[in-house]
Order: structure tokens, then C-alpha cells, then sequence
């Protein structure tokens, strides 16, 4: 489409010149777009597109990015000024930035998008990242310790466990490092100085599955330094300040700024001191030998800098002082335009100076294709015609009419003045009166489809799923088997008769110890409950625990044999069986605005068989806030009246169901289908006349709340029932729900995630679809965690309405909302705002939310009660006046309340300044500012979260349980009842015998979470092939282990092969050892295939006898090569498996 584009002789020769500012007026982006693209492919040099917002950028960046081949259109999105001075950066913009930065040190064309602010902050010299990226080949040397040196330098943090960019880990000789802009994790492995091998390694099991030549290592931070570099910066940055009378505040804000650069830490928030490692105004622009710069509105931007000016004042303010002021850690926008651009503006366009395009927009037709036609008609045969339509069903539709209007038109492009239908995507639409060209993309034909793509570059490969926080810390809660809760405060080694053992070391009530092995760590749980309920530690030796798990075990043993009996009788039930997908099935699913994600899909097709089945339906989908629950319930119902058949769609709130009643109305208007709403927002009069009307089968979905669950509401035939979070309906209501599930297919949708565990036991008794892959290209809701100062909440929330948006403002106290609101609107005098809270009655509460949703005001101050299944794509800011006072789960939900569109969302998390917070506070703020997509406190939020969704699926009743032993515990013991197979401890009639020490030295791994681990993962050993597994592991994670920590595998897998065929115990003698069987054991043997494996095993002689009702088996262990435990493991193994 690029080549149509055929620009005027003059303003060809204008841009040519290379010298002189040249101005263009233009009213359509997607005009800009392609003229950009166009003079990027024939000149073959970096172009910069410079807007006045973050919002604009986005814009372009999306459309060039589909225009041309996306690897060439780069993304430098910068922070909001105040922002990148007072907050932590966000991971996702600086890992944007760090990559565009070394694309362009390439010295290749890019086209690069970027802001006003992007384009005027001052940078460390190009020279400075080509000295930093270190380049690293297999078979060279390299010193270990100056490897590590450089990494500290580069910004990289030192862990034992590498899980994220920016970390790294070294054990012995192996180096691990996570490199920002790479999808996996890098193992490098060395003998001596020499680097053997390079891996590509996955964070979850943080095994190796990849070989590599050569890596490249690149800084983590925009702002890096040798030591040198930083205390000559250090020295200048000291003479800066003397000149100023500092306030208290500014003191302050200095010293801890200072010791973060001495300690290299929270550097992504010091980028305002790079003027003092580097004096040169070195800007983006310096990244580029050769390149034309576009300037985007300036007009708009002028005016942006009059913002940011005042933002800055009041900062000042708050600091009471100039002194941050006064580092110039931006030029001014006067400064950018002194440097040759190209000028494209529609109202503040200079007449005299510069070239009119004279391009207009085209109507939005949303499939009303004879309103297209009157506009074209007089078109046609002056213009060409360039009708770009990708899906197969709207170009036969555009087809059909151009031939019923006698419109003659081309499949293939030229440039005569026809009209050409091609079935391609022009990203948008636009006219050129100059070039005679009319472009009319699909979303402007038809149904608006938002189609990219784009792709924004991750921190992290969307694939990656976070590790659990399984790991044991000092002081956390354990859950033993026998014992019940205690608190582990420790891993300790002991040698008994000469052999070294590790144990566990757990306090219980009354400070009384206890030392568990580690090879019965299976039997040792990490406690976890909602919100951190902390337990009561349970007594050695009392009664209470066995009590307290028999209960468990009882409610356990209800609940699934309910569960079970449920099943059966719905199995045994008769529903309707809904036929195939038809033609109109199709035409519906093509009217959803967005892809469907691969999870996504799977939940549709799971669901579509269920109702294609006999059976009624009984499916539970679980996704995220915006992960996609409604159209898999859209396509449900609509499957279902297409049938005939009517839906009941249940939902908690009114607010809720209006808001769905408009998404279902919307798309089944189409179609002729009838959607109703039942709830206190339509009057009397209104719901007598749909009841009616749903009796007579005149309706066919209804939407609403408890209301359709009164004894005066019935249908015709009523074929689907949809429950949105049944969890949040009462008793009686659920009562009812369960009288109309017994023969209606239902589909149930839970925002809340459910462990991983609970999903297993519930395979057998519950349809279970996960939604659990986030919408494509849906960029993260950029978190900042900072000091709360009225500066920034000012330019968060103006910025927010500038772009036509509307913001949350969460201020969790009843008492002084009315204060706050008082406050927000003395600082934003033009904004509109209003509050709700969980005191106010139900009406006025979810009038105030409707008025939202409806845009009649800017702001919504709110406590934590605003429904977290709202959905108000309009409001892209949220602002937490108190976030170390939340927990983590709640953050998190809260969070997910932003971000529900295609803009970029901001969450700014805020504390009270110079505040004294309590370690409990301090702990959870660290977790607050780990809170990106990868932190622990997003790990942390998401285990509680789904300990609450496991009480939600399973009843309130249940979640009482949960806390007293635990959610692990809790779900082994469901487990147990679900499948019948006991989790207890094989009573063996024989002490304990050792044959190999029990012990993973700190030497090897230092980490005791780690050694923790690997003692787990022993005690789970089921065969040879798992041994040699983990064997493989270890090597790739550790280096090479030892033969003592080999032989612990190998006697681990003993002990649970020969308690599996009636171990009663070992006997071991010079020459040979002996496997006796218990007589019970001994009885049941199956003699034929134990003498048949006995004559055919060919690593070692075995000899079977039976003395005083035992079975013996006895290997001989004269010259056998290889210990007597292994080749037994041999034996056992061909025994039982084979």
C-alpha cells in the first residue's frame, strides 16, 4: 500500500534539503503513518516520531509497526516527568528503552516512536553502552570474579535463585544470568577459566534445555558506572548541592539517593542524576548518525511543557526548595527544535511557510454499506479505490453488493482510477484529494476489529509461569502430618553412628523442639491460609491435632461424597443435547472484536461439546479480571437460542448486569435476539411485562440478579443458566440456583484462581476450564511505587483526563472520603469527581458506580468495595492513597481494575511520606514495589488468592477448615478422599536403618530453601529413570555431585520399592544382603514372577528362600561392580513394574 502513495515534486525536494524545517498540515494519523513509512523505505534512514503524549505514541507506534515489518519500528516510551523523579521506573517502559537504545547503536534505519519527554532527556553517551555489552563465546576464558564484577557494575543483582532480568547466581563454577530482552535465562558453565558451555535455561524447573554459542550482556539500568565513574559523579553532585540552602526534605531526598548510587540499588529511580556522569547534553537523537526527525503536534506539545512546568513548582513545593530543580535532566522543547524536523500539525499549521497534504478521514460505516455507497459513488472513476478487507465473510458481503450496485472492480492492485477489493489490511483508513487515493480498511467497513500485529517486548515470555512460593524461610509456619503446626526455625545437620543427617528443625507450643528427618519431608507442610491468618502452634504430644484433623477429614469425607453423589445423579440426568455450530453460530463468533487467546478458544470448544452432549452441562471457568469469561458465555447463549432455548443470566450486582445486558444486547440486536434486564434499575411496570413475556417465551436471555430467582419469574423453556461468581450469592439463593441446575446445562464464571492442586482432585468431579493466558498485546499496567506527594497525583490525574480518561482514586476510610474528595478538587479544580463506600445504601452506591461506568464524572474516590467484575475500560489510572496498608491479594485484585483496554494503564501505589512504618509495613512495601508481573509480591498475591478461590469453590462452610490445617495439608487429606489412597507414613515393624548419609552439603548448595528442596524432590523418587533425572538435574543446576548424595537417591528409592512389595526388613552381611518380607507380604508375593525375574536378572546373582513364613530375597554382593542399592533398586523396579 506504501507504493500509492505518490508525494508532490515540492514538498519531495523540501524534505530532500535536510536543512530547513519543513511544515505539514495533515487531520489523519493514519495519512502520517504512511507518509512516514513511505519515506523510511526510499531514503533508508532512522526516522524519530516525536508526539506530545504517551497516549499519541502508542497510537503510532501500533499502525507503523503493522505498516511495516515490525522489527524495524522501535518504541522509546519515557516516563512522565515527576514520575521518573519521585517513583521506581516501570520495568516494561525501561526494558522498551534499554532495546531501542542497542537496536540503534547498530547503526541500521529504525523508525522510532517516542515522546516529547523521550526525545529531550539526557542520556549517558552512546560510547558508554558500546563499552558496557559484553559479548561472551563458548571455548574462550574469562575470569569467574571480574565476570561478577562486570555484572555488579551493569546493575544486576546477586540471588541464589535466578527468576527474573537483572538477576544473577553463581555456584562454583557455574554462572546463571538473566539478561534484560531475552526470553530465557542463560547457564554458563566452566572448567577453570574456561567456559565450556552456554545454556538456555527455564525458570520454572531451572533446568537447561538449549545450547548456545555466544551471549551478549547489556546493563539492566539506564543509568551505570565503573567505580571510578562514580565517584568522580559523587564529587560533582556534592558541589551541585553545596550551592543550595537545603531543606530538611531535600537533605533527605539526597542522602538516600546518594547511598542507593553508592550501592548501586533502586537505580531505575536516579536517571535525574545521569547529568553528572555524563556533562555532554547527549539525547536520543545522539544515537543515530543521520536521521529525520517528525514533530507530531507541537502546538500540543507547547502546552504539555506549561504542565510540566507547574508540576514542577509544586514539587518544589513539597520539597520546600529548588534545588532538584535546578539539574537540567531534560532540554526544553525550544532546544529539540532548533535541530532539524518535519513539522506535522492540523490546527496550529503555518499557512505561508508549509505544504497543505490535503488528506481527510473516512465515516466509521459499521457494516452499513449503503451509506458507504452514496459516499463513494462520486468517487468513483476520480479516485482509486482501495477497499481492504482480510476476513473472507465481509469480502464475499462486499463482493455481493459491488455487483448488485454494478460497481466493476479489480482483485489485483494497480493504480489506475478503479476500484481494487483486495484482501489484505490497511491498518486504517484515509483520502488523499492531491494524490486522487481513497483507502477504506475493514474496521471502518464493518465491525470494528482490533487486530495487531504488534507486540510490545515483554519483560518476560508470556509462556512463563511463575515458580510457587513453596520455598520454607526462617519463622515460617509448617504443618507436620502427625504433629500438626509448628514453626520451622532452622535446618540442622547431626551425625549419628558417623553418618551425617539433615533435619528439620520445628518449634512447637511451649518452645518444645522437634527434629524431623529429611527423608520424611513428605510428611512436613509449609502452612498457608488466606491473608496470612497466623495459627496457633499445636501441643507435642496432646490430643488436639489428631482431633482437629479427624473433623477436617469428616467435613473432607462430606463434602466429596456430596460432590461424588452430585456427579453421579447429573450424569444420569437428561438434558437437551444442543446440535453442531451452523452458519449464523459463525457470523456471531466473527463479530468479537478481539482474537481469542489459545485458552481462550479451549474454554469455547469445551464448553460448545458439553452442550452438544446429553448430559446437562455443569462447567466451571476460571480466569482473570479481562481474561475473556464473557465471550465464552456469550457464545454459550447464544448457541442456545439459536435452538430456541432461553438463558438466565445470574449475576451478584445490578451494576454488573446492566453492564453485561448492553454487551449482550449489542452483539444479538443483529440477530433478532430478544435480551432483557431484570433488576432494580427497570421500573415495576417494566418487570411485570418481562416476566410475562419470559413465561410466553418472547424473551430470550435475561440478564439480572437475585430477582430472577423469585418464585413469581418462570420460562417457557429455559435451555442455559449462566452464574457469574456464585460464591457471592446467599444460602437461599443458591439453594434455588441448585433446584434449576438439575437438568439446564450451566456455566459458572469465577474471577478468583484456584490452586493448581484443588484443580487436579476436581478433574474428576467438575468441568474445568482455565482461562489463564492474558489477552494478546495488552501491556502491563505499569506500577509505581512512591512517596505520596500532591505534585504527582496531580499529573497523574490530569494527564489521565487529558487523554479523555477517567481515573480511581482508592481511599480506604470511610470517615474521611468527603475530606479527600475536598482535597482532589482543590488540587484539579476542572475535574469532576463524586465517591462510594460500603456504608452507603445499595442504590446509592450502585447509582454512583452507573453514573461512572456513564462518564458523568472524572474521578471515583472509593473504599475497596467497588466491584472488582466492573468493567470500565475508560479508566486507565488508579491511585492508592494507602497501599502498605492493604494486603497483597487486594492490591492486586484492585489492580485489575485498570488496564482493561488497548491503552496503557498507570497504577501508582502511594505511602505517606517520612512515615516511621513497623517491619510488618516495611516487608510488605518491598513486596509493593516487587509488584511488577514477575515480583514476589505478585507471586505472593496470587497464592492467596487462590487459597480464597479454593474456599469459594468449595463453600464457606470449608474455608474454616482450610485455615486450621492449612491449605496444603487441606487439599493432600481432599486428595485422599477423592481418590481413596492414604498420604500416611508405611509403619514400618523395624527401626529405621541407614545405608547411606542423609545429608546435602552446604558445600555443594548453600541455600537451605535449596537444600530443602532437593531433599523434597528425593523423597519423591519412584523409579531408576527418576533418579538418573534428577541426577542430570543437579549436574546442569550445581556442577558435579558427589557419590555419597547419589547413594541417599538410591536408598530413598529402596526404602519405597521394598515397602511397596512388604519390606519387614534388611539384613546386610559381608557378602551378600537380604530383602525378608512380612508373612502377610510373604502370602500375597506372586512366587511364578518373582522366581522368573530372579532367573532372567542379569546385573547380579539373587537367591530366593522362605524360612518360618518369610520370603528372602537375597542378592549376592561378592565383586559386584556396583553398590548393593542400586542394582537391588534394579531388581525391585523389574519386579513391580514390569
Amino acid at each position: 500500500m506504501i507504493d500509492l502513495l505518490k508525494l508532490d515534486a515540492k514538498l519531495l525536494k523540501e524534505l530532500n534539503q535536510k536543512k530547513k524545517t519543513v511544515y505539514l498540515k495533515s487531520s489523519t494519523d493514519v495519512y502520517n503513518c504512511y507518509l512516514i513509512s513511505k519515506r523510511y523505505q526510499e531514503e533508508k534512514e532512522t526516522i524519530f516520531v516525536v508526539t506530545a503524549n504517551l497516549y499519541e505514541a502508542q497510537k503510532y507506534y501500533d499502525t507503523l509497526s503493522n505498516i511495516n515489518d515490525p522489527d524495524d519500528v522501535l518504541f522509546y516510551p519515557a516516563d512522565e516527568t515527576l514520575t521518573s523523579m519521585m517513583a521506581l521506573g516501570s520495568p516494561e517502559f525501561k526494558s522498551e528503552r534499554l532495546y531501542t537504545l542497542k537496536q540503534l547503536m547498530t547503526e541500521e534505519a529504525f523508525i522510532v516512536v517516542t515522546t516529547m519527554q523521550g526525545v529531550s532527556q539526557r542520556q549517558l553517551k552512546p560510547q558508554d553502552y558500546k563499552n558496557s555489552a559484553k559479548h561472551i563465546y563458548k571455548e574462550q576464558t574469562y575470569n569467574l570474579s571480574d565476570l561478577t564484577q562486570f555484572l555488579v557494575y551493569s546493575g544486576y543483582q546477586n540471588t541464589f535463585t535466578v527468576e527474573k532480568p537483572g538477576e544473577f547466581s553463581v555456584r562454583g563454577n557455574i554462572l546463571d544470568v538473566f539478561p534484560l530482552n531475552t526470553e530465557h535465562p542463560y547457564r554458563l558453565d566452566f572448567f577453570d577459566d574456561l567456559l565450556e558451555q552456554i545454556k538456555i535455561f527455564k525458570v520454572e524447573d531451572q533446568r537447561s534445555f538449549a545450547e548456545i554459542e555466544h551471549i551478549e550482556i547489556a546493563p539492566i539500568h539506564e543509568l551505570f558506572y565503573t567505580d571510578q565513574m562514580k565517584d568522580q559523579a559523587i564529587k560533582k553532585i556534592v558541589k551541585h548541592f553545596d550551592a543550595f540552602d537545603l531543606s530538611e526534605r531535600e537533605q533527605e531526598k539526597l542522602n538516600s539517593d546518594m547511598e542507593h548510587i553508592d550501592l548501586r540499588q533502586k537505580l531505575d529511580g536516579l536517571s535525574l542524576y545521569i547529568p553528572f556522569f555524563n556533562q555532554e547534553e547527549t539525547t536520543l537523537l545522539d544515537f543515530s548518525k543521520s536521521y529525520e526527525m517528525y514533530m507530531i503536534d507541537v502546538a500540543k506539545m507547547e502546552v504539555n511543557q506549561d504542565h510540566i512546568k507547574d508540576d514542577l513548582d509544586t514539587y518544589a513545593t513539597t520539597m520546600n526548595g529548588q534545588a532538584f530543580l535546578s539539574i537540567k535532566y531534560r532540554l526544553d522543547l525550544k532546544e529539540i527544535l532548533k535541530h532539524r524536523h518535519i513539522e506535522i500539525d492540523n490546527y496550529g499549521f503555518n499557512q505561508e511557510k508549509g505544504f497543505d497534504l490535503n488528506v481527510s478521514e473516512v465515516n466509521n460505516y459499521q457494516s452499513n454499506l449503503q451509506l458507504f455507497y452514496s459516499d463513494m459513488i462520486d468517487l468513483v472513476g476520480k479516485y482509486s479505490i482501495y477497499l481492504c478487507v482480510k476476513t473472507t465473510h465481509y469480502l464475499e458481503e462486499l463482493k455481493t453488493f459491488l455487483n448488485q450496485k454494478q460497481i466493476p472492480f479489480d482483485r489485483k492492485i494497480g493504480s489506475d482510477k478503479k476500484v481494487y477489493v483486495l484482501d489484505i489490511s490497511s491498518y486504517g483508513s484515509f483520502i488523499s484529494h492531491d494524490e486522487k487515493i481513497m483507502v477504506i480498511d475493514e474496521s471502518e467497513l464493518f465491525t470494528y476489529k482490533i487486530r495487531k500485529a504488534i507486540r510490545y517486548r515483554s519483560v518476560l515470555s508470556q509462556s512463563t509461569k511463575i515458580r510457587h512460593v513453596d520455598d520454607l524461610s526462617v519463622g515460617d509456619y509448617v504443618v507436620h502430618y502427625d504433629y500438626g503446626i509448628g514453626q520451622y526455625v532452622g535446618l540442622k545437620t547431626m551425625e549419628l553412628s558417623t553418618e551425617k543427617r539433615d533435619y528439620l528443625h520445628i518449634i512447637y507450643a511451649n518452645d518444645e523442639a522437634l527434629y524431623v528427618p529429611m527423608d520424611q519431608i513428605d510428611m512436613v507442610l509449609k502452612y498457608s491460609s488466606y491473608e496470612g491468618h497466623k495459627p496457633k502452634l499445636s501441643k507435642l504430644g496432646g490430643k488436639t491435632w489428631s482431633k482437629t484433623k479427624a473433623n477436617v477429614r469428616m467435613r473432607i469425607k462430606d463434602l466429596s461424597d456430596r460432590l461424588i453423589k452430585l456427579y453421579a445423579t447429573r450424569d444420569h440426568a437428561v438434558g437437551h443435547q444442543f446440535p453442531k455450530d451452523n452458519e449464523m453460530m459463525e457470523a456471531f463468533e466473527r463479530d468479537f472484536k478481539y482474537e481469542t487467546t489459545k485458552d481462550q478458544y479451549k474454554a469455547i470448544i469445551e464448553t460448545k461439546h458439553d452442550m452438544e452432549q446429553p448430559r446437562p452441562m455443569d462447567r466451571l471457568i476460571c480466569g482473570d479480571v479481562g481474561f475473556g469469561k464473557t465471550e465464552v458465555a456469550l457464545r454459550a447463549a447464544f448457541k442456545a437460542v439459536l435452538n430456541q432455548k432461553q438463558v438466565l443470566y445470574l449475576v451478584p450486582t445490578t451494576v454488573l448486569a446492566r453492564q453485561h445486558y448492553y454487551t449482550f444486547k449489542e452483539r444479538f440486536d443483529k440477530y433478532g435476539g430478544n435480551v432483557a434486564l431484570l433488576s432494580r434499575f427497570v421500573t415495576q411496570k417494566q418487570q411485570s411485562q418481562i416476566i410475562e413475556k419470559l413465561a410466553k417465551g418472547y424473551v430470550d436471555v435475561v440478564i439480572g440478579t437475585h430477582r430472577l430467582l423469585s418464585g413469581d419469574v418462570e420460562y417457557k423453556d429455559l435451555g442455559l443458566l449462566i452464574i457469574d461468581e456464585e460464591q457471592r450469592f446467599g444460602v437461599e439463593h443458591k439453594e434455588k440456583i441448585r433446584e434449576i441446575k438439575n437438568n439446564v446445562d450451566t456455566l459458572t464464571l469465577s474471577a478468583t484462581p484456584i490452586p493448581r492442586t484443588l484443580q487436579m482432585s476436581l478433574m474428576g468431579l467438575k468441568d474445568l476450564s482455565m482461562i489463564e493466558t492474558p489477552p494478546l498485546n495488552r501491556y502491563p499496567v505499569q506500577t509505581y511505587v512512591v512517596e505520596r506527594q500532591d505534585a504527582l497525583i496531580k499529573e497523574a490525574i490530569t494527564r489521565e483526563i487529558a487523554r479523555g480518561g477517567q481515573v480511581f482514586y482508592l481511599f480506604n476510610q470511610v470517615k474521611g472520603i468527603e475530606g479527600m474528595v475536598k482535597r482532589l478538587q482543590k488540587l484539579i479544580p476542572n475535574a469532576k469527581i463524586n465517591y462510594a463506600h460500603g456504608k452507603m445504601n445499595r442504590e446509592g452506591l450502585e447509582s454512583v458506580i452507573s453514573d461512572f461506568i456513564d462518564h458523568q464524572f472524572d474521578i471515583l474516590v472509593s473504599t475497596t468495595i467497588i466491584e472488582t467484575g466492573v468493567d470500565i475500560p475508560n479508566t486507565n489510572t488508579l491511585i492508592i492513597h494507602d497501599a502498605d496498608k492493604l494486603g497483597l491479594s487486594q492490591l492486586y485484585q484492585i489492580r485489575g481494575r485498570v488496564g482493561r483496554s488497548d491503552r496503557i494503564a498507570y497504577a501508582y501505589l502511594l505511602y505517606e511520606p517520612h512515615k516511621n512504618i513497623n517491619d510488618e509495613a516495611k516487608k510488605r512495601l518491598s513486596a509493593i514495589e516487587d509488584f511488577t508481573e514477575l515480583g514476589s509480591g505478585y507471586k505472593i498475591a496470587l497464592r492467596d488468592l487462590s487459597i480464597r478461590g479454593a474456599g469459594d469453590i468449595l463453600g464457606a462452610e470449608q474455608s474454616g477448615f482450610i485455615d486450621s490445617v492449612g491449605i496444603e495439608l487441606y487439599m493432600k487429606l481432599l486428595e485422599e478422599a477423592v481418590t481413596g489412597e492414604s498420604i500416611e507414613k508405611p509403619k514400618s515393624t523395624q527401626i529405621d536403618e541407614v545405608y547411606a548419609p542423609r545429608h546435602v552439603d552446604p558445600e555443594y548448595i548453600s541455600q537451605d530453601s535449596a537444600r530443602i528442596e532437593i531433599h523434597k524432590r528425593i523423597s519423591e523418587l519412584n523409579s531408576i529413570s527418576d533418579v538418573e533425572d534428577l541426577k542430570l538435574e543437579l549436574v546442569d543446576r550445581f556442577g558435579d555431585l558427589d557419590a555419597d548424595l547419589l547413594l541417599y537417591m538410591y536408598e530413598k528409592l529402596y526404602k519405597k520399592l521394598s515397602s511397596k512389595i512388604g519390606a519387614h526388613k534388611t539384613i546386610v552381611d559381608l557378602y551378600q544382603t537380604t530383602l525378608v518380607l512380612t508373612m502377610e507380604a510373604s502370602q500375597k508375593i506372586d512366587g511364578k514372577k518373582l522366581f522368573e525375574k530372579a532367573e532372567s536378572f542379569k546385573q547380579g546373582k539373587v537367591r530366593l528362600s522362605y524360612l518360618k513364613g518369610h520370603v528372602h530375597i537375597q542378592l549376592v554382593t561378592k565383586n559386584l561392580k556396583q553398590h548393593w542399592l542400586y542394582v537391588f533398586d534394579q531388581f525391585l523396579e523389574t519386579y513391580i513394574y514390569q
